[in-house]
């Protein structure tokens, strides 16, 4: 029986300011099209909305213009957020999410 769940990269990244980061999300889903989402907890333990994407669209929050993306490889059922450049103000624990409710986070 497929059940819906995430996968996700490796928790530990070590990367430079200034380079490439893709982080890794795979899922399996019994839904048709789930709205995906990245989260990050910054260090003061700010929790924070980055991404959300589905089959139609995809939308960040105000401090991922520019320098955040996502890989959404639908075939391969992935979800994949990409920093670039990297800054020290990057630096928190990131979280794939998936929901099978068709609801877009408010603008932040």
């Amino acid at each position: 029986m497929l059940c819906d769940k995430v996968t996700q990269s490796s928790p530990d990244q070590m990367v430079a300011s200034g380079s490439e980061v893709v982080l890794l999300c795979t899922y399996n889903s019994t839904y048709s099209d789930p709205g995906l989402f990245w989260y990050r907890i910054r260090p003061d333990y700010n929790f924070q909305f980055v991404f959300y994407g589905d089959k139609s669209r995809s939308r960040g929050s105000y401090f991922a213009k520019g320098r955040f993306s996502v890989k959404h490889l639908l075939t391969q059922k992935a979800f994949h957020l990409v920093i670039s450049p990297v800054s020290t103000e990057d630096s928190a624990t990131y979280y794939c999410a998936m929901s099978t409710m068709m609801q877009v986070p408010r603008k932040s």
